[in-house]
């Protein structure tokens, strides 16, 4: 058992940035970004308590500045998580913007900054980047999938076998990319709890967003875990536990 006491000191090492020599990550990865936006500025406990599902919230679109920390929070935890993970199942953040069920939405993909050539830590922390892949299809399918949600954020990984093939559901590539993709996704919910945000994981993977991913980026993504994020439209004490 570990005391509750113990909670907040526990977490608060396990998410900040990893103290290891810049050579255990591997080259193409920068390394961990800085939490402190985050991690300092709310209790543990009452982000644990805070933790509710969250499906209805209103229209106020969330700034691409908080969307990049909790997204870099999630991405620095997953490297620390995964230090020899391979790039093949490095978890991918599609972001839709503006989902109410019929247009106007928006497909983005959240894209980590590389630190500067030659930087072996980032003085300042380093957001991560948003590419626009416009007007995103069937926002409808991903309202009645998911929520209508100022935020939907498809993780996605690409996923393929030593051929560069794409591997089935059985092979050890999908199962640490589905592990990898539900790890980025929980982190990413919990840090917008922390910065008064609201939101629900949805852990089922969908042919159906895949082929929306695919169709619109030309990548070969395979969608596996998605968080809907916003300001939810009823305070805490109204919707329970």
């Amino acid at each position: 058992m570990i005391n509750e006491t113990d909670l907040w000191s526990l977490a608060k090492r396990a998410l900040a940035p990893a103290d290891r020599p810049a050579e255990h990550n591997p080259p193409q990865w920068p390394p961990a970004q800085d939490t402190s936006r985050i991690s300092r500025s709310v209790p543990l406990h009452d982000v644990l308590t805070a933790r509710r599902s969250v499906r209805r919230f209103r229209e106020d679109p969330v700034p691409d500045t908080d969307l990049a920390t909790l997204l870099d929070l999630a991405t620095s935890t997953d490297r620390q998580m995964w230090p020899h993970g391979t790039a093949a199942t490095t978890p991918q953040a599609w972001l839709v913007s503006g989902v109410a069920g019929t247009s106007g939405a928006r497909l983005r993909q959240y894209v980590p900054r590389r630190s500067p050539a030659g930087a072996a830590t980032a003085v300042e922390p380093l957001a991560g980047e948003f590419t626009d892949h416009g007007d995103c299809p069937e926002p409808a399918l991903l309202a009645a999938r998911y929520a209508p949600a100022p935020v939907t954020v498809l993780i996605c990984a690409e996923i393929t076998d030593d051929t560069g093939t794409a591997a089935d559901d059985t092979g050890s590539d999908y199962g640490r990319a589905l592990l990898r993709a539900s790890a980025f996704g929980y982190n990413a919910w919990l840090s917008a709890v922390a910065a008064g945000l609201g939101g629900s994981v949805h852990g089922r993977s969908s042919p159906e967003v895949t082929r929306i991913v695919r169709r619109h980026t030309g990548t070969p993504a395979r969608h596996l875990f998605t968080l809907v994020l916003g300001h939810p439209a009823e305070s805490p004490q109204e919707f329970g536990p």
